[in-house]
């Protein structure tokens, strides 16, 4: 890949500092993150926007500095440009996913997350794109490290605005890799969570026993602080894991890490590869013990994907939208036709099918403390690229992507994408960890472990 150095933004934490020293103030943080966004633009621009929420954000930094300056600092994120994917409702705000079908549909109420969001003082500057319906994961937003490459999907809007500093961290969904596949395209963190922990209302569904919410962030540290403020949202009683804004401990010593079979590592491009294995030899010299852990195989993850998710999605499209066929694009016309084609024998056979993976990998997941992959097999492939080479055969471009990502979504097990501190300069990377449901803080300090690398 071709390098483009995007702009290196400050931590949540150093913002933070910054707003505690006087330094600078929420005013002068969410102009700075407008601007940076309304000076994206041309044949050259990330694209990462979608709709900008800029009188309201001015008004909501305003009255965040005059909390902070009277010492009643809502939250670790009160007065913090925030972004949130396009597909997620925000009253007031189009909620159009990315899609032509739902052009003009503002939302006339805030998700959840938004909401949570929003009481912690977090002042949300728009909202960003993504992928139509969030199917696929090629664009439309552009990598920052290579404006002719993906920045991921269905994500990528969210990474790319986070990666240059546009914002400080977003909101994403994962259905099947679209927190964690442009968490590595861009090199920044994404979170899937346990399935179910963060609430999906107010957020138009893919797959609806797939699909998970989630944050985007520089760091491991400003991940969790987004996730623990939207999970102190969720059960009102306070954020869950940085409170204190103290952060995940970055330690690998005594930590144990399972490594799959060759199965998965063959299949991945040799340099990233053996970037994956630099980071492993790292945590081990760090005093992580890397240990071979069984996978359920690909083809049988594969085999319960495709059902279960073009199954779902084409029972709510053709529901909700069936008299927009001709305004869909062709991805999505051609995803809907074949889950219309999917029988209620086979449909019912692959989430028989998601039990016996969820099983396989809570075994794995007994002996390790996390389970390590590769974020991708590829690298990001090039705008408008539907095709890519990979173990020198032609595949399926999105099926190439969320080749490792996927299992995650059947098994509802928590998963993030790190750059590793190992990684090379001028080129995104990622390591994905998965870990037991529920145990988000062990798998953020492992992450956090693997950032500090190098």
């Amino acid at each position: 890949m071709s390098a483009f150095a995007p702009e290196d933004g400050r931590t949540i934490s150093e913002l933070r500092a910054e707003y505690d020293a006087g330094e600078t103030t929420p005013v002068d943080a969410v102009e700075a993150a407008l601007d940076s966004i309304e000076r994206d633009v041309g044949d050259d621009g990330l694209r990462a926007f979608a709709h900008l929420r800029a009188e309201r954000a001015r008004q909501e930094a305003e009255s965040a500095a005059r909390r902070l300056a009277a010492g009643a600092r809502l939250s670790p994120l009160d007065g913090v440009p925030i972004a949130v994917k396009s597909m997620v409702a925000m009253a007031g705000m189009p909620q159009d996913a990315g899609s032509r079908v739902l052009a003009g549909q503002y939302a006339d109420r805030d998700a959840t997350l938004v909401s949570a969001l929003k009481e912690a003082g977090a002042v949300i500057v728009g909202t960003t794109s993504m992928d139509e319906f969030a199917l696929t994961t090629l664009g439309p937003a552009r990598n920052p490290f290579d404006r002719t490459r993906t920045a991921g999907g269905s994500s990528g809007g969210s990474a790319a605005a986070v990666r240059t500093g546009m914002c400080f961290a977003a909101i994403g969904t994962d259905t099947g890799g679209s927190i964690r596949i442009p968490a590595a395209c861009c090199a920044v963190v994404g979170l899937k969570p346990t399935y179910g922990l963060l609430p999906t209302d107010g957020i138009i569904p893919l797959a609806w026993s797939l699909d998970h919410a989630g944050p985007i962030g520089r760091t491991v540290a400003d991940v969790a602080d987004m996730f623990g403020v939207l999970l102190s949202g969720v059960t009102g009683s306070g954020p869950t894991l940085r409170g204190n804004g103290s952060g995940p401990v970055a330690g690998l010593g005594g930590i144990r890490i399972g490594i799959p079979s060759d199965e998965y590592l063959s299949v991945a491009d040799p340099h990233l590869l053996a970037d994956f294995r630099t980071a492993l030899a790292a945590a081990a010299d760090a005093g992580a013990e890397i240990l071979r852990i069984e996978l359920p195989g690909q083809e049988e993850v594969k085999g319960v994907h495709w059902p279960v998710l073009s199954a779902e999605m084409a029972a709510y499209h053709l529901r909700r939208f069936g008299a927009s066929e001709d305004r869909y694009n062709a991805p999505m016309k051609d995803g809907i036709a074949a889950g219309a084609a999917v029988t209620t024998e086979e449909y019912l056979t692959a989430q028989r099918g998601r039990p016996v993976l969820r099983a396989k990998v809570d075994a794995a997941l007994t002996g390790v403390d996390v389970i390590a992959l590769p974020t991708m097999a590829i690298d990001p492939p090039e705008m408008g690229r539907t095709e890519v080479d990979l173990d020198g055969r032609p595949e399926d471009a999105v099926a190439a992507m969320v080749r490792l990502t996927s299992l995650a979504n059947h098994t509802g097990h928590p998963a993030i994408s790190v750059p590793p501190g190992t990684a090379p300069a001028g080129r995104p990377a990622g390591v994905q960890l998965i870990g037991r449901h529920y145990d988000e803080q062990r798998l953020l300090s492992v992450a956090a472990g693997l950032e500090s690398l190098g």
